[in-house]
């Protein structure tokens, strides 16, 4: 928030709800659209309270956006067409077989950016 205040920035805050694998898709009697719709509203809701506790102090205009895709993919041609000057993203900082089996969205974000990417390691948590 600091940078962005010092640059005079517009900050959009992106959230991706991940696209269900297959076998979730295809489970009889789930309501996957009524699912996705309420993932969306709650990670709209979450963001917009974000922005509410956040935007005042810091003198800085801030968007939400939730859109739901493949995060990494999502976040890479949101920030294209958009023509972001940055991504600032959180990193879990996962390794070894936790890696190999979740992926590293922030990883796939730093190689295929076409913006510098800044990341900010976030405490590991385990569920």
């Amino acid at each position: 928030m600091a940078l962005a205040k010092t640059l005079h920035s517009v900050v959009t805050l992106l959230h991706v709800n991940q696209t269900p694998d297959l076998m979730e898709a295809i489970v009889p009697g789930e309501d996957r659209a009524a699912d996705v719709e309420k993932d969306r509203a709650f990670a709209q809701q979450r963001l917009k309270k974000c922005v509410r506790e956040t935007a005042g102090h810091a003198e800085v205009e801030m968007r939400v956006v939730v859109v739901r895709g493949s995060p990494a993919q999502e976040i890479l041609s949101f920030s294209k067409k958009g023509g972001f000057d940055m991504i600032v993203m959180g990193t879990h900082g996962r390794t070894g077989l936790r890696r190999v089996l979740m992926g590293s969205v922030a990883e796939s974000v730093v190689r295929r950016a076409q913006c510098p990417v800044l990341t900010i390691h976030l405490p590991f948590s385990d569920p």
